[in-house]
């Protein structure tokens, strides 16, 4: 049986490259006014956020990669089921939680933000009133996550790079570029070894994402960071014909479509033993491929969307899909 849990596994978490590291970064002369795209627009900055509120775990440690955690007033979206990696926490230690769950206005004023960092139904939403929008007309700025796009118009593709664009963007905005290119530099040399290891794959064996669900699943769409990973390790995943980021689907495509490994978003209830446990005891299931063979891989939430963690849990994946080409 496969069943890796990472960040519960030592010798796994510990495979994470350390590129957060713990040294204060040192901030560039930067030239101001700074223009950068944000969902295919041109937004400028005329000097270097102070004061900033981020939200989401993924994107809260997007932020700290680049060891900005002395800006930040505020950060939200992180609870018990959605941690931020231990390499991170020293870093937010002395700043508030704003919320568990969603941002709001009236908290993101009142730190005194110039600046939030998050993403389209990752904190941005139209019913909460917390959107780009409305943060500029309060004089704040913002910037909104790439994979996020897909949400408010047309993208050609998800992938990896999008997070590297998010890191050199930040890097540009705050100062930091130098910080922001070694980062990508190391995840972009670990993506050219995984390529390199994965050169001349026969097949692409197919892999089912499980994030929740019980009457319907809720799995990832061709736009949602997950099938980026799953491509790059030398699978396919299931519905990568979904024109949607998170999507919900329905069992009998799951069967019809016989997934050969698994991967569970571990977070909200149950948790990743209890959602394993649900998909063995589902009675329509029990001759999938996964199933049959017990092929279960484990992705926390901040993993599986869209940070710091992505390229070493693609070289997870691809272990996981290509064990001979790891040996």
């Amino acid at each position: 049986m496969l069943m890796v849990v990472l960040g519960l596994v030592g010798g796994i978490a510990a495979a994470d490259p350390g590129y957060a590291g713990a040294k204060p970064v040192k901030i560039e002369a930067a030239h101001y006014p700074v223009t950068v795209q944000i969902c295919d627009r041109p937004v400028r900055f005329d000097a270097r956020p102070q004061r900033v509120v981020t939200h989401d775990v993924n994107i809260t440690e997007l932020f700290l990669a680049l060891d900005l955690g002395h800006l930040l007033v505020g950060y939200s979206g992180v609870r018990a089921d959605k941690e931020l990696a231990p390499e991170y926490r020293d870093q937010v230690a002395n700043v508030p939680l704003l919320s568990q769950r969603g941002m709001d206005l009236e908290s993101i004023v009142g730190t005194g933000a110039d600046f939030v960092f998050a993403g389209w139904s990752y904190g941005f939403t139209d019913s909460s009133g917390v959107t780009p929008e409305a943060l500029a007309r309060l004089g704040i700025g913002s910037y909104v996550l790439t994979e996020s796009c897909i949400r408010v118009g047309p993208r050609a593709r998800v992938s990896l790079e999008d997070t590297f664009t998010d890191l050199l963007n930040l890097g540009r905005i705050f100062g930091v570029s130098s910080r922001a290119e070694a980062l990508v530099e190391g995840y972009r040399r670990e993506l050219a070894e995984i390529t390199d290891a994965l050169r001349g794959i026969k097949r692409r064996p197919r892999v089912f994402v499980y994030d929740s669900g019980t009457n319907t699943p809720l799995t990832a769409g061709r736009y949602a960071m997950p099938n980026a990973m799953i491509e790059m390790a030398g699978g396919i995943n299931i519905f990568d014909n979904v024109d949607s980021s998170w999507v919900n689907v329905n069992w009998e495509d799951v069967i019809d479509r016989d997934p050969e490994l698994i991967v569970i978003v571990d977070y909200g209830q149950p948790d990743a033993s209890g959602k394993i446990s649900f998909l063995n005891q589902k009675p329509e299931l029990a001759e999938v491929a996964a199933i049959q063979s017990q092929r279960f891989l484990v992705l926390t939430y901040a993993e599986a969307t869209p940070g710091p963690h992505n390229v070493a849990r693609t070289r997870t994946l691809a272990q996981a899909l290509h064990p001979e080409r790891f040996r």
